[in-house]
């Protein structure tokens, strides 16, 4: 039976308090020797009867861990083989922790040259988007061109090279008493699919996707596992289809008009049909998608592999409305009139006249009003990596506040605010969040201001299991300022 769409991530991932002590992971029986590991990104394994092989290794060491743990709780076995079903970062970063276990590490040829010459672009892109990933992934040891058998004790494994897909070096992983296929990236499910990273020239750019996922389908499994998302079965394959499908037939008709970029997406986005803007967005976005094949339609062969962000425009919203400033305005005048902009829900204003107040002052306190209200306005944002559009102008103006003054507590409290809450959700560690918020709180200031850092302290030890010393934070918080509410949401 399919899993319904709208099940877009685990429930851990979903929780209604975003303060809550939340589990990174969950895993579940796919079939007597198949589990798969549920996260932001999918990781899998494969139990035989004299050892294990896991598919992908998680997004950071902190989530590898967890899975390496709730594994445990299965077998203990040994763990004779990791497979990497491609190069990108958040299927590869666990790969240390499970050598350590005395597995070897195995990929295809091309992905292990990929985690060498395309990984690094990814890096620097993701670390914009609030992904910090820390050292480069442990490299496969062991690699095949086209296919590649392994057995773990009377239970078959198929590695092959399934075609492009996501990436140019989709393999897939065919349990064939089990009939189960892992799939990595080719299939998607859950929210709207990322069709191609935006640093690469790889991706949906004409119908070679659709094959991969054809190879896959001829196995006939029982189940898929995707790289992320629920499991898929038919109707979440023909989904998936149907969407590369939509894509590539629109903008193609409009790069045959001889539009460019910026009018493709003039053209396209508002007319975009309900059944596409419906689904949910956590990576990918149609207008990713648009760009992704413009990208693939129109590029040269002289072209360098540059990917397509440099067509997309930024998220961050811009004002339709003149602002006038007098040669007299103070900062005080500039957020007063950034908080009626506010009030009359015009958010581009807000953000143009932050910004102009930035440029005009260049002060640590301009600086940091402007990076916490891209913050604060990035909550709109479904798409993790349209987000990174306000991270990456955030960090910078904390930066220039903290060179200006590397004692600024509005800029050290923003800043470890934000690298603590990104390691809270994503599983990661919030070590260099807390630093900061430590130096935060040693100004005490008192008020709204101390109890955020002390508040925040919290979380980060609430990531890292220290409940006592988080609910104590939490308490400090609360003592400072009653109304507080985000404390009193931890508390419950």
């Amino acid at each position: 039976m399919a899993i319904p769409l709208t099940s877009t991530l685990p429930k851990n991932l979903r929780t209604p308090n975003p303060f809550a002590p939340r589990r990174y992971g969950e895993l579940h029986k796919v079939t007597g020797g198949v589990y798969i590991f549920r996260n932001i990104t999918n990781s899998s394994f494969i139990v035989g009867d004299r050892s294990v092989a896991v598919v992908d290794t998680q997004v950071n060491h902190s989530t590898a861990a967890e899975f390496l743990r709730l594994l445990r709780t299965v077998t203990d076995k040994p763990i004779e083989y990791v497979i990497n079903t491609h190069y990108h970062w958040d299927h590869t970063n666990g790969n240390a922790l499970f050598k350590k276990e005395g597995a070897t590490i195995i990929s295809s040829k091309l992905t292990k040259e990929f985690m060498v010459t395309r990984a690094p672009r990814q890096k620097e892109f993701l670390s914009g988007r609030g992904f910090e990933l820390g050292n480069d992934p442990f490299l496969p040891e062991t690699t095949f061109e086209n296919e590649m058998n392994l057995d773990l004790g009377d239970m078959p494994l198929r590695l092959f090279f399934a075609g492009k897909a996501e990436s140019d070096d989709a393999i897939a992983v065919h349990v064939v008493y089990e009939k189960v296929v892992m799939s990595g990236d080719t299939v998607m499910t859950g929210s709207f699919p990322i069709f191609g990273q935006p640093v690469w020239d790889e991706g949906l750019q004409n119908e070679a996707w659709i094959e991969t996922i054809q190879n896959l389908m001829s196995l006939k499994p029982a189940h898929i596992i995707p790289g992320h998302g629920p499991l898929a079965y038919q109707a979440e394959v023909d989904l998936l289809v149907r969407i590369q499908k939509y894509f590539l037939e629109e903008v193609a008709a409009l790069v045959q008009k001889g539009y460019d970029s910026e009018r493709v997406l003039k053209d396209l986005e508002p007319r975009l049909s309900p059944w596409i803007t419906n689904i949910p967005q956590v990576w990918g976005t149609p207008r990713y998608a648009i760009l992704r094949v413009y990208r693939g339609l129109t590029k040269k062969p002289e072209d360098k592999e540059l990917g397509w962000q440099q067509f997309k425009p930024s998220a961050i919203p811009a004002s339709q409305n003149e602002f006038q400033s007098a040669k007299n305005d103070s900062l005080g005048d500039f957020l007063d009139m950034a908080h009626e902009a506010y009030e009359g829900g015009d958010t581009g204003l807000k953000l143009t006249i932050l910004k102009k107040a930035a440029t005009h002052f260049e002060t640590p306190d301009s600086f940091a009003c402007y990076a916490d209200s891209l913050i604060e306005a990035s909550k709109n944002i479904a798409s993790v990596l349209e987000k990174g559009d306000f991270f990456d102008q955030a960090k910078l103006y904390w930066h220039k506040a903290l060179e200006i003054n590397p004692a600024h507590a509005p800029s050290l409290l923003g800043k470890g605010r934000y690298l603590t809450m990104m390691a809270y959700r994503g599983g990661d560690d919030p070590a260099a969040g807390m630093e900061l918020l430590k130096k935060a709180v040693e100004f005490k200031s008192g008020g709204r201001q101390q109890a955020e850092a002390e508040f925040y302290l919290g979380i980060g030890f609430r990531r890292l299991g220290d409940e006592t010393s988080a609910r104590t934070q939490f308490e400090k918080a609360l003592h400072l300022d009653p109304s507080f509410m985000p404390a009193r949401l931890a508390q419950q």
